[in-house]
C-alpha cells in the first residue's frame, strides 16, 4: 500500500506522518538489499553518483582515494562500496555528511574500517551528541561555515548557508566538475512539490535565505548544473520504472526558492486578512493556489497540510 493510499484512508497529518512511518518500516522489513535496485552514474571529470532505490549520494575518484558522501544506510553502504571497488581499487579517504537525518547517513562504518575521515558541519555533529545513533559515525573534522576537501587534484567545497533542512544541510560543489550537489530541497529536472506535506525538516524562518545564498555561491562559481539526492523514475512502455538521470539546470534552485518564498507569503498574508481559521487552516477557497499547481507532485490536500505547518511557524516562531 503506497503512502499516497494511505494518506486518503487516514486523515490529518499525525495520521499522514504514521502512514509514512508504518510505510517505511514495512519496506526495511520485506525488502533485501539485493531486491533494492542499485546503479553508478558518470558525470564526468571523476565525479559519480550512487544509486540506491529513490535514494541517490555522489562520490568522487581520484588518483589518491575516494571521497565519499552520505553512505545512507548499513546495506546501502556494502553496496555503495561495492560499487566503488569496480570503478578503482583506491581507499575511500573522507565521507561527507551533507546534513543530520537517520536516513541519508547511517551506516558508515564500512568506510570506518578502512580508515577514512568522517567530515560534517559544526552543527550536525552537536546533533550527533545529544540525539546519539549507533548507526552514525561521528565525525572527526566539523566546520562552521565552509571546508574544502582536497585529494588526488580533486576537490569538495562546502558552503553552509544556514538552516535550511534541518540544521546544518551544506551544499557541495565537486571540483572539476563543477555540478552543485543538494540533498533533498533540489531535485532535477524539475522543481518540487515537498513530499511529506508535515515537512518536519524544513526551517521556514531561513529557506527562503538559504536559496537566496545558493544562487549566488552558484553564479560566483560558474556552476551550470545541479543533482539532486531524491531519484526519479518514468515508467516504460511495460509498466516498469526506469531512474531518470540526476543531472539538470542549476536554474531548478530558483525555482525552488520561489515556491518557498511563495508558498511564506501567500500564507502570511492570508493570515493579515483573516482566512485563517483558530485551528490554524487556511481557508483555500479565499486564496489563490494556482502558483503551486505547476511544481511536480502537487496535491491540493498536501498543500493544505503545509500551510498549516507555516501558520504554525509564524505563530510559534522557530
Amino acid at each position: 500500500m503506497t503512502f499516497r493510499v494511505w494518506k486518503n484512508l487516514m486523515l490529518g497529518p499525525a495520521a499522514a506522518l504514521l502512514a509514512t512511518l508504518l510505510f517505511a518500516c514495512s519496506a526495511d522489513q520485506t525488502t533485501g538489499a539485493s531486491k533494492i535496485p542499485t546503479g553508478v552514474e558518470d558525470f564526468g571529470n571523476g565525479l559519480y553518483a550512487f544509486r540506491y532505490g529513490s535514494a541517490r549520494s555522489i562520490f568522487m575518484v581520484t588518483d589518491e582515494g575516494v571521497i565519499v558522501t552520505d553512505p545512507l544506510n548499513s546495506k546501502a553502504a556494502k553496496l555503495y562500496r561495492a560499487a566503488i571497488a569496480k570503478l578503482t581499487d583506491q581507499p575511500v579517504k573522507y565521507v561527507v555528511y551533507s546534513h543530520l537525518h537517520w536516513d541519508s547517513i547511517a551506516g558508515g562504518q564500512i568506510f570506518k574500517d578502512e580508515g577514512a575521515e568522517f567530515i560534517a558541519q559544526e552543527r550536525c555533529a552537536q546533533n550527533f551528541e545529544v540525539n546519539p545513533n549507533p548507526a552514525i559515525v561521528k565525525p572527526d573534522i566539523t566546520f562552521s561555515h565552509d571546508y574544502t576537501v582536497t585529494l588526488g587534484g580533486k576537490s569538495l567545497d562546502l558552503a553552509y548557508f544556514g538552516p535550511s533542512n534541518s540544521e546544518c544541510l551544506i551544499v557541495m560543489l565537486p571540483r572539476p566538475a563543477n555540478i552543485l550537489f543538494i540533498a533533498d530541497l533540489v531535485n532535477a529536472p524539475t522543481a518540487d512539490f515537498p513530499p511529506d506535506p508535515t515537512i518536519p525538516h524544513i526551517k521556514p524562518y531561513n529557506i527562503v535565505e538559504f536559496f537566496q545564498a545558493t544562487e549566488k555561491f552558484a553564479a560566483d562559481n560558474g556552476v551550470k548544473n545541479i543533482v539532486g539526492s531524491s531519484v526519479k523514475f518514468n515508467k516504460s512502455d511495460d509498466g516498469s520504472l526506469v531512474p531518470q538521470t540526476g543531472l539538470g539546470p542549476v536554474s531548478i534552485v530558483t525555482d525552488q526558492r520561489i515556491f518557498w518564498d511563495s508558498l511564506i507569503k501567500t500564507v502570511l498574508k492570508a493570515n493579515d486578512d483573516g482566512f485563517v481559521a483558530y485551528t490554524s487552516f487556511v481557508m483555500a477557497d479565499k486564496i489563490d493556489l494556482t502558483p503551486f499547481t505547476k511544481y511536480d507532485g502537487y496535491n491540493e490536500d498536501d498543500l493544505a497540510v503545509i500551510m498549516r505547518r507555516i501558520v504554525s511557524y509564524a505563530a510559534t516562531g522557530r
